[in-house]
């Protein structure tokens, strides 16, 4: 009897020795952290490992749920302040109609005017003084784009012709029309920038003028 006990706590000594970090057989085994989905296989539990002390995973717990909601929230801002400018970029370089209510289309328009069309109309769109006197052959200082002249009388395409080609071609011969054409410079969807920019300017009764101006045409 006395044999059998020492035996017995051998066998005992000898079990607790065992170091517990020797590596488990493969097969399945109970995950202490998900107790309650039952058991799991051993390489998915390796797999979670791996990608938790990977560097994306050590950098996720670092920042915590609110960090990685914050990162999460300016990426995608990022994302669609990107497709907005490339979208905006897009639509001025492909536009065919000056839409005055288009801030991206105005901005643009509003830059080019600056730079090729300020110095004869004024920065204001005010013209020079007396554009508006007898000048039977032509010659006369650039008119008001504001709105204040008789520009509405003509629709936008007409306008876009006079830009792009300038104003002589629809001027009687005998009249001297110092108005340039940008045909050489800019594209058509810069031309219709440029004009989208001067109608931005306009008052509301001056739209209206220009689309009744349009209707009487049509007749």
């Amino acid at each position: 009897m006395t044999d059998r006990r020492f035996d017995r706590r051998r066998r005992l000594s000898r079990m607790n020795a065992v170091n517990p970090k020797v590596p488990r057989p493969p097969g399945r085994t109970l995950d202490p952290e998900r107790q309650l989905r039952g058991l799991v296989d051993v390489q998915e539990d390796d797999a979670i490992d791996r990608r938790s002390s990977s560097p994306m995973g050590k950098l996720g717990r670092r920042l915590g749920p609110k960090g990685r909601f914050l990162v999460v929230s300016i990426f995608i801002g990022t994302m669609i302040t990107m497709g907005s400018i490339f979208w905006e970029q897009w639509s001025n370089e492909t536009a065919t109609a000056a839409n005055h209510t288009n801030p991206a289309q105005v901005a643009l328009g509003h830059s080019l005017y600056d730079q090729h069309c300020a110095f004869c109309h004024a920065a204001d769109l005010t013209g020079r003084a007396g554009w508006d006197g007898d000048y039977p052959n032509g010659g006369r200082p650039p008119l008001p784009l504001d709105g204040t002249g008789a520009i509405w009388r003509l629709g936008d395409r007409d306008l876009f012709d006079v830009i792009k080609f300038g104003g002589q071609p629809f001027s009687p011969p005998s009249y001297k029309n110092d108005m340039p054409g940008f045909e050489g410079q800019l594209s058509d969807a810069d031309l219709w920038a440029v004009l989208a920019f001067v109608k931005s300017r306009w008052p509301a009764e001056i739209h209206e003028k220009q689309k009744q101006a349009a209707s009487e045409r049509a007749k």
